[in-house]
């Protein structure tokens, strides 16, 4: 880290502080269980495997795209293991009493532009008419409720999309992309600007909540300027779980396995040479002829040794971990009815002081509370990074209780106690590990790692034959964490099956 640039000293002091709280380790995630595949049990497990042409491991949007893709192109030999009880992946809506919220993805990220915003709208499942600024109930606050300066605010979202513009990061792609908001903030808010340090502080936790990042001089500056914008933000009318129903519709029951987790791809065997073997976890096996694995970077980088037999190639590991999933959780606070009055209320929050006892430091990295889409009495917040993983420690009522200490002490009301309330913990799901968005880190970039695509290239067997392909939103350089790069790498991927599974001209 160059601790001699004149603001990274302040980020990194923030991010002790965010940090001091407690060391805190990633759930572990269980045994792969007893199913595996070893050389003395592997001519059971060929013998008992049943063949087919295509198998997909995972069920999330990648998977559910790719099997849509095959089905509809007459390939039908094939299967979809999901390890979890339920498809879906990191798209999780939550229904309570009336109450819809998403515990993963949340917006289409696009206008017409967008494949994702194309479809919702021929469902008739789109909002065509998100909120307009004057809908909102805005409040932009210190921590104790004083206001602060709107100009300061309006400065601080012009800063932040300078990024969007082609060119302005090329001369900081070999280093942390927060580099160029620190080069820039001193020009933009002088020493002798109100509350300099927490405006830093802010824009440091808006561009983390954008990215997923702990840090943002931890993403690669190239990576973050590969991403292409498309517009502004939709949302589905009826939750985002609309898109999976839609997209497993389609796809007969005896194709989907789900509660089958995948424990071992053996993807070189030299007694069939055209084919990998799969086993899971409750018993099963299968002999395809390509593997089309979607799971998240994370799971990955954590799995593949116990996975995949052989080793995965050295140059694919490289690249696997040139890369990181961040831990974005949500918090959604509800009411019977908004104390705040009629409309939509957004509370942005300027933290002048860092003085909370350490075992509240977490909240330092929430810089927003607003409302839930056509949820008229629930409000969401964002935390990133290591103050996540703190978060997700705790104990509820504990979480609760700084979350009501912030909100009442910020807004300066009488806040009642929530009638709702839910946190995500996507580093404890140990299919995941984490939740958005796959990012080129520094380090990965500085080996070698320049685009996302690098992996999802196929890999082949020793007699030459592709048989592991590669899915999800972690592989696509220019919509990496979104569903519809998800969606898009999953058809893509898909149709180079369709390719191999042609058979060779004479």
């Amino acid at each position: 880290m160059n601790t001699r640039h004149p603001f990274v000293a302040a980020v990194f002091l923030s991010t002790l502080i965010l940090d001091v709280v407690v060391e805190v380790s990633a759930s572990p995630l269980g045994e792969a269980g007893s199913y595996c595949c070893t050389q003395r049990n592997h001519d059971a497990w060929t013998e008992i495997a049943t063949e087919v042409d295509v198998v997909v491991v995972g069920g999330g949007v990648a998977g559910l795209t790719a099997i849509n893709t095959l089905l509809n192109h007459n390939v039908t030999d094939v299967v979809l293991l999901e390890a979890q009880d339920r498809l879906g992946g990191r798209v999780r809506t939550y229904r309570q009493d009336g109450v819809v919220v998403e515990d993963g993805a949340e917006w289409i990220h696009g206008d017409e532009r967008n494949a994702l915003h194309r479809l919702a709208s021929s469902l008739l499942e789109l909002d065509e008419n998100p909120p307009a600024d004057d809908d909102w109930d805005w409040h932009w606050v210190t921590e104790e409720g004083q206001p602060g300066r709107v100009l300061d605010y309006a400065k601080l979202m012009k800063l932040f999309e300078e990024t969007e513009q082609p060119g302005l990061l090329e001369p900081y792609y070999d280093t942390g992309y927060g580099y160029y908001y620190l080069d820039r903030f001193p020009e933009v808010f002088p020493p002798s600007t109100p509350h300099q340090e927490g405006l830093l502080h802010y824009l440091h936790q808006i561009v983390n909540s954008d990215e997923g990042t702990g840090s943002w001089l931890d993403m690669s500056a190239e990576d973050a300027d590969q991403y292409e914008h498309q517009g502004e933000d939709f949302q589905w009318k009826n939750g985002y779980d609309t898109l999976i129903t839609y997209l497993k519709e389609t796809i007969p029951e005896t194709v989907v396995h789900l509660s089958t987790p995948v424990t071992q791809v053996v993807w070189d065997c030299p007694e069939f040479p055209s084919q990998a073997l799969v086993v899971t976890q409750n018993g099963k096996a299968f002999r395809a002829r390509h593997i089309l694995v979607t799971v998240p970077s994370a799971y990955l980088q954590k799995n593949h040794l116990t996975m995949f037999q052989p080793r995965l190639p050295s140059d694919f590991l490289h690249n696997l971990e040139g890369v990181r999933l961040g831990v974005a959780n949500k918090i959604q606070v509800g009411w019977a009815e908004p104390w705040w009055g009629k409309g939509l209320y957004a509370l942005d929050i300027l933290w002048s002081h860092f003085n909370l006892p350490p075992h509240m430091c977490w909240l330092y990295s929430v810089v927003s509370a607003f409302s839930v889409h056509q949820q008229k009495a629930v409000v969401e917040l964002f935390v990133t990074g290591n103050s996540s993983l703190y978060m997700e420690e705790l104990q509820e009522d504990e979480v609760k209780d700084h979350v009501m200490h912030l909100i009442r002490k910020a807004s300066g009301q009488a806040v009642p106690e929530p009638t709702f309330f839910r946190r995500t913990r996507w580093s404890r799901d140990p299919w995941t590990l984490g939740s958005y968005a796959t990012y080129i880190t520094v380090e990965g970039h500085e080996a070698g790692l320049r685009n996302h695509s690098q992996l999802a290239q196929p890999i082949k067997n020793s007699a030459g034959h592709t048989v592991l392909l590669w899915a999800g939103e972690h592989t696509h350089n220019t919509r990496y964490g979104t569903v519809d790069g998800a969606m898009d790498t999953g058809n893509a991927e898909a149709l180079r099956i369709l390719g191999l599974l042609k058979p060779s001209s004479p």
